[in-house]
């Protein structure tokens, strides 16, 4: 078995950590479903936190899926093509999907930036910093975009074997 780097160890920390978060939104919706119904007490921060926890699974535990190739594929046409033609087009998705990381995580640290000079709030029950989603989202694709950046060499390795 390869020994894992420290990039897979950040992935599989975020992973662990998407994990948390769905326990702990489990856990507040049982308690929410016990104080509204059996004692007669619902809570209003309930649902605002659940949406924030997965809000966090999801650009937590993404890098994760996709190096485990949990994302959904339809390769019904793909598996009808030899092998490399294969390569080629998991190099051409590997490559769309660093770009539109690149674009968008770019995007997410500069609005991040100009929220947080802006001092803007996301307000419900509880008031937020909204730059604190941004840099979330931000890291989040900027690990994705390490993943794609990855697959894509491994993409070219495996095209140099098959050729």
């Amino acid at each position: 078995m390869k020994p894992k780097g420290t990039f897979d160890r950040v992935i599989e920390a975020m992973a662990f950590f998407a994990g948390l978060q769905l326990v702990s939104a489990v856990f507040i919706v049982c308690f929410e479903i016990l104080m509204r119904y059996f004692l007669n007490r619902p809570q209003i921060w309930t649902v605002e936190v659940c949406e924030y926890l997965l809000f966090g699974i999801a650009f937590f535990g993404a890098p994760w899926l996709l190096r485990e190739g949990g994302h959904v594929n339809v390769d019904i046409v793909a598996d009808n093509l030899g092998p490399k033609t294969q390569a080629y087009l998991k190099m051409a998705s590997n490559a769309i999907g660093l770009l539109v990381c690149v674009i968008l995580c770019w995007f997410s640290l500069v609005t991040a930036l100009d929220n947080y000079r802006s001092g803007i709030l996301v307000v419900k029950t509880l008031s937020i910093p909204k730059h604190y989603f941004l840099i979330i989202i931000a890291f989040g694709y900027l690990m994705l975009f390490l993943q794609f950046a990855r697959q894509l060499l491994g993409s070219f390795k495996s095209l140099k074997e098959i050729t």
